[in-house]
């Protein structure tokens, strides 16, 4: 876990469960807009980077919107540079957003609820556990100012967010509050997923485990096909009746 925004250490490690806020983002376009584990750690950087200045407003959000001095971001937090802990990083990422006590989730193309459905958040692949991992979610537009009144503590009960929501991806109030994703069927989780963009192809594969709660290796390079077959397997061979709702899904 990183350490609170305003605190000076590097990296404390936490030895026992406890209460953490969690990011959601989209990522910087430009490689040298972000700040990584490895910079991070070095303290390679300018402290007008964009990439720190959104570490910053998120610990700040954190700390001064839900009195939470624990915080965990996705660029800082998770070591690229080891294969073994990116495997796990991404295979336990769902469970981290869902033990969050708040995920913070930054939508950068917009200044009110009105406009929210039009933000590419709504598009990307990995956003969608995102969204519907956390129990509690507070959106946060391009300034850093909450979109709902301070409050209102979960987003995802707010019926003009809610309305917003199925408008940019299909998912109704009624899924949102369906927490236990076994509930919903296999074909109607892939409806979500379907329109939306990865940068890298097999993350159209990683991206899902959690939403299909299966877990399988990481093989970047593989291929978006052969990365995708694996994750169908996988559904098929944990869920009851995958097989019939996968081809539902095909049409």
């Amino acid at each position: 876990m990183c350490t609170p925004w305003n605190d000076p250490r590097r990296f404390r490690l936490i030895d026992s469960v406890t209460d953490y806020a969690i990011l959601s983002h989209t990522w910087l376009r430009s490689q040298s807009g972000k700040i990584t584990f490895d910079l991070w750690r070095k303290r390679d950087f300018d402290l007008l980077h964009l990439g720190y200045r959104k570490l910053v407003q998120f610990s700040r959000a954190a700390l001064e919107d839900h009195g939470l001095s624990l915080g965990w971001m996705d660029t800082v937090c998770i070591d690229k540079s080891s294969s073994s802990e990116l495997d796990e990083s991404i295979r336990s990422m769902y469970k981290w957003y869902e033990d969050s006590s708040i995920c913070i989730t930054h939508l950068a193309e917009s200044s009110s609820i009105a406009d929210m459905a039009n933000d590419s958040w709504f598009t990307r692949g990995w956003t969608l556990q995102e969204l519907i991992a956390p129990k509690i979610l507070k959106f946060y537009d391009c300034n850093w100012n909450q979109l709902t009144s301070s409050f209102q503590v979960n987003d995802k009960s707010h019926e003009g967010v809610q309305d917003q929501i199925k408008l940019a991806t299909s998912i109704t109030k009624g899924e949102l509050a369906l927490h236990y994703m076994p509930n919903h069927p296999i074909s109607r989780r892939m409806q979500w997923a379907a329109k939306r963009r990865v940068t890298r192809g097999e993350d159209t594969a990683y991206s899902l485990m959690g939403i299909f709660d299966v877990s399988m290796s990481i093989a970047y390079g593989e291929g978006t096909g052969l990365a995708f077959s694996r994750l169908l397997k996988e559904i098929i061979n944990t869920t009851k009746d995958g097989v019939l709702d996968i081809f539902n899904w095909a049409g």
